[in-house]
């Protein structure tokens, strides 16, 4: 009897922990990043807007613990010891990908006055993806073999790649990113969030697997990426031939009334290539 029942009273522990965790990222998501009372917001102001961020984020947190959570067991204590370093240091990091967020892809407004203040909700898909995208990545550098340092050093390395991928997708697009999130242009924050997530899906499988050495995993790490994001592009184009041919996503994203479907239909491009991507690859 007792061969069942240890192993489940641990998980349930573990389980436990990751619960506080949450609650822990949840807590500083409001104290030191959104700066508001998320109850207060989410429920008293119905702000749908902060309901979107603050989910992506919590997802990406969940997804991010479950490298901390997964993995094989060395010890009761040091399992419970690395779970806490790992589940902190996720939302650490987390939490720096959103100010991230704000200073370099959204760089000309601020995002919590957009988010808190304007309701704004393509700002908060764009925030929603680099969330999940971040979470992604952390997931797969964690599950690895690799020291805390190699994996912090491979996470900046990966959000250098993120971002400017992101950067140059406003770049190449034909309308202008940033004067559309202004005016709360649901539709384009909703297909930029799905590149921010097709990218992060295709930068996490880069820096997966066992640290090698800092000259060859640097090395693979980047020829991996570059040749996946390559891919990626050309599958998202495909994608989206099959399904909106002969339709300008832009122009239906950027009309009077823009069309959320077009947008939906950009961010299934991205984020399904990237899962063929990664499948095939």
């Amino acid at each position: 009897m007792d061969t069942y029942v240890l192993p489940f009273a641990k998980s349930i522990v573990y389980l436990l922990e990751g619960f506080i965790l949450l609650w822990v990222a949840k807590v500083l998501y409001g104290a030191l990043f959104r700066r508001v009372d998320l109850l207060h917001e989410l429920f008293e102001n119905n702000n749908h807007a902060l309901a979107v961020s603050t989910c992506g984020y919590l997802i990406a947190i969940c997804i991010a613990l479950g490298g901390a959570l997964s993995g094989p067991s060395t010890g009761w204590i040091s399992d419970l010891t690395g779970i806490a370093l790992y589940g902190l240091v996720s939302i650490i990091i987390m939490i720096l990908a959103g100010f991230l967020c704000e200073k370099v892809l959204l760089p000309h407004f601020n995002n919590t006055k957009e988010i808190v203040q304007d309701h704004n909700m393509g700002t908060a898909f764009v925030e929603s993806g680099l969330h999940i995208a971040n979470g992604l990545i952390v997931l797969a550098i964690f599950q690895g073999t690799g020291s805390l340092l190699s994996g912090l050093v491979f996470w900046a390395l990966a959000q250098v790649l993120l971002l400017v991928a992101g950067r140059l997708y406003e770049g190449v697009t034909p309308h202008n990113v940033h004067s559309e999130l202004e005016r709360d242009n649901a539709a384009v924050g909703l297909a930029f969030c799905g590149v921010l997530i097709g990218f992060g899906n295709i930068i996490s499988v880069a820096v997966s697997g066992d640290f090698i050495g800092w000259q060859e995993g640097i090395q693979t790490f980047l020829i991996d990426a570059l040749f996946g994001l390559a891919v990626l592009l050309l599958i998202k184009k495909i994608t989206v031939l099959l399904l909106a041919s002969g339709v300008s996503l832009s122009d239906e994203q950027t009309e009077e009334t823009p069309n959320i479907g077009a947008g939906l239909v950009e961010a299934l491009g991205y984020i399904g290539g990237s899962m063929l991507v990664i499948w095939v690859l």
